[in-house]
């Protein structure tokens, strides 16, 4: 499943070349998270110094 992550599409978003496992993917009107490749490990909130924590969703799994 792919899900709305943050809206701000950034030119240069460091988020996503930091995912380990691809799981951003960056779209016209944002960047989007594949759920099925996210291992929620964070590394995506703590390397945007942009926005960062204020912005970047969370996932929840539901299981």
């Amino acid at each position: 499943m792919i899900n709305p992550m943050c809206k701000k599409n950034c030119a240069s978003c460091f988020a996503k070349p930091a995912c380990a496992v691809k799981a951003l993917i960056e779209q016209a009107d944002g960047i989007y998270v594949d759920t099925e490749k996210c291992i929620e490990c964070g590394c995506c909130r703590k390397i945007c110094g942009t926005y960062g924590f204020a912005t970047i969703k969370p996932m929840r799994r539901h299981g």
